[in-house]
């Protein structure tokens, strides 16, 4: 295997207009600790990166210091402040080069090496979707998720951390799309494809999508891929995501928490607005699962998935940035619930539908 054994994912970077304001929000309202900033030149132009730090979760927060970095002025433009990349661990980057090449990688890079005082990573670049890139990256020493952080006070942050890690990332792609980058993950970091749902799947629905869960056992890497389902006569939200991001892309990024009771509400005080779930859900689960704090639930608007008695949790923001696109979901698995709620957006889609049509 060439991603290091549980290491994750080791961090997920966003190209952001303005690097200062979106890190503080991070801070403030999700209780991110600023850890450390590094002023670097780009592959175009000079670029700023917060290093933000809560649990397992790292987040990198990147902004253009000087127009020549129009690479990053140029994907802020196209798609809002988004996910730019996700970087993974590897054992050795000239085995993880040789294999590859072998699965026929799109490269951005060959190998490069990034050195700092003491510290020191090789790492490569590999295509994902249309403006999207894995990082992949053998560090050798280094204090930060790269070499040349430097240490910051972080003034900010007061909160106690709730985010134990990340949990996983969700994209959309085209239709007929999601075939190739399934091929395409599955291969380059060696990911089992592990569930598809479709058509099937939200029979007698004005809408829905098709979806493909990918895990790594070895690595503790999630990912999952949808696409709209074109005979659908409702738009959803995949096919929302498409039209503002101007493209495929990454749409969220899922942190698993402790008690999402306790989070959700500390996130409400410090103004974080969540996606609202319809009356007609809980009507749903109460009936399925009277057992539940169902009114502490449609409080939080937590949606909830059961098997015996492992239980899935998961709430959504409302998109992070001006557009309908980027958002967070927060994720709570009791007694090691193992999936990713298929049933939560196929009874959530219906009750979007029961809403829309009046009947509660």
């Amino acid at each position: 295997m060439i991603i290091k054994e549980h290491s994750g994912i080791k961090f997920v970077e966003l190209f952001v207009g303005m690097g200062k304001m979106v890190s503080w929000w991070h801070q403030y309202a999700l209780g991110f600790q600023l850890r450390g900033q590094r002023i670097y030149q780009g592959v175009h132009g000079k670029e700023i990166t917060y290093w933000l730090q809560q649990g397992n979760a790292n987040l990198l927060i990147t902004s253009a210091l000087e127009p020549a970095a129009h690479d990053v002025v140029s994907f802020v433009d196209r798609h809002g402040n988004s996910i730019k990349r996700f970087a993974v661990e590897v054992n050795n980057i000239q085995e993880t080069l040789v294999h590859l090449k072998a699965q026929k990688a799109i490269f951005l890079s060959e190998i490069n090496t990034i050195e700092h005082l003491n510290e020191k990573a090789h790492y490569l670049r590999i295509k994902l979707f249309d403006d999207n890139e894995i990082m992949l990256i053998e560090t050798i020493s280094s204090k930060g998720p790269l070499p040349g952080f430097e240490e910051v006070t972080d003034e900010v942050t007061q909160n106690t951390p709730e985010i134990l890690g990340i949990d996983h990332l969700a994209s959309v792609v085209r239709v007929n799309e999601s075939e190739f980058w399934n091929e395409y993950l599955s291969k380059n970091l060696a990911l089992d494809h592990i569930q598809t749902i479709g058509e099937e799947f939200f029979a007698n629905l004005l809408t829905g999508m098709k979806m493909n869960v990918f895990n790594s056992k070895h690595a503790n890497i999630n990912k999952v891929i949808v696409e709209p389902l074109p005979e659908k006569t409702r738009k959803s939200q995949v096919d929302v995501f498409l039209q503002h991001n101007l493209g495929t892309g990454i749409q969220h990024l899922a942190f698993e928490v402790r008690d999402l009771i306790t989070v959700v509400n500390g996130f409400k005080q410090r103004g974080v607005s969540f996606t609202k779930v319809p009356e007609a859900y809980y009507v749903a689960i109460e009936k399925e699962f009277p057992e539940l704090p169902i009114s502490l639930m449609k409080e939080a608007n937590i949606l909830c998935e059961k098997d015996g008695d492992k239980l899935l949790l998961q709430v959504f923001t409302e998109p992070i940035g001006d557009r309908p696109t980027l958002f967070y979901e927060f994720i709570q698995r009791v007694n090691d619930y193992d999936g990713f709620g298929v049933n939560n957006v196929h009874q959530l889609f219906k009750s979007l539908e029961i809403q829309l049509n009046g009947d509660v």
